[in-house]
């Protein structure tokens, strides 16, 4: 059973009025966050702050703390903020020993793909440039946040840079060329994307013209389609009621087959992107399980 949180956000995205335009959800996220108070800060862990590489962002660090993560945040490529995930992140420096940068993004529609990851390769080399060992890094996000992490990946590959230590997918997209099973049977359980996904609303982030089958399966665009070899090893979690819990499972499924070190942790009843409430417990358990897998899998 779902937990008693789990439910309620469950229900507070269910009751919450529904426009089908992606626009809409847009503008409502943007024009709500500025109202929305940061969360309490525990105590021992510091906000800041900061600049990566020209981006604004956050950095949260306590006292003893070992280890990075860079956390990019989801929002559809459209909405989102690193002070809006200051909640998650400042759990994980709070209770998983490692310090966190979150990081912001310029966002669609006024900035069409590339600008996405190109924002976020920059926010990687502006932890780089701190003096932070990139093996000491998981680079971990939620939803779009969660694409980007492994898009990152493949950016890197592309260029012949430094990879992440791992790699924390919390409930991303990790295909636009296709529709998975889940994209349409979860629809009715899935109170945050609806049918967001089986409508293909992430396409307007790459504009018209670029949307060919051979865009939309570059790795950059879809990991589900790109060559791991020589990349971190991959934490996937989602909920098994959210339109995107096959584009986990179909990946976990081709890493394995090519022998890649990857785990999937698979949740029940919980919106999508549950991980970013860790007022939950299934999202307090699905960040520990990801943290431990990548104390097994540690790069020396």
């Amino acid at each position: 059973m779902p937990s008693e949180y789990a439910e309620l956000m469950n229900a507070i995205f269910r009751d919450r009025p529904w426009d089908a335009s992606p626009e809409a959800h847009t503008h409502e996220d943007r024009d709500g966050a500025p109202a929305r108070r940061p969360p309490r800060t525990p105590k021992g862990v510091t906000v800041e702050k900061i600049d990566l590489n020209g981006l604004g962002g956050e950095r949260l660090t306590k006292r003893g703390n070992a280890g990075w993560v860079l956390y990019v945040h989801g929002g559809g490529y459209m909405s989102g903020s690193a002070r809006e995930r200051r909640e998650v992140c400042q759990y994980i420096a709070d209770m998983h020993g490692r310090n966190v940068m979150s990081c912001n993004y310029r966002l669609a529609p006024e900035h069409l793909w590339p600008a996405q990851i190109d924002d976020t390769l920059a926010a990687w080399e502006g932890v780089l440039a701190r003096g932070v060992d990139a093996a000491d890094v998981i680079v971990a996000g939620e939803s779009a946040g969660g694409t980007l992490a492994l898009s990152l990946a493949f950016a890197l590959k592309e260029r012949g840079m430094a990879q992440p230590g791992g790699i924390m997918a919390l409930s991303p997209s990790v295909t636009q060329a296709e529709s998975l099973p889940s994209h349409s049977a979860n629809v009715a359980t899935d109170y945050l994307l609806r049918d967001a996904v089986e409508k293909g609303a992430l396409r307007m982030v790459y504009g018209g013209s670029e949307c060919t089958e051979a865009f939309l399966r570059s790795p950059v665009v879809s990991p589900l389609y790109g060559d791991f070899a020589g990349l971190p090893p991959v934490f996937l979690s989602a909920s098994d009621t959210e339109c995107l819990v096959d584009d986990a499972r179909v990946l976990y499924q081709r890493l394995c087959e090519a022998g890649h070190p990857a785990a999937l942790d698979i949740r029940h009843g919980c919106p999508h992107a549950f991980q970013m409430f860790p007022r939950m417990p299934e999202a307090r358990d699905a960040l520990a399980a990801g943290f431990a897998f990548f104390d097994r899998h540690a790069r020396t």
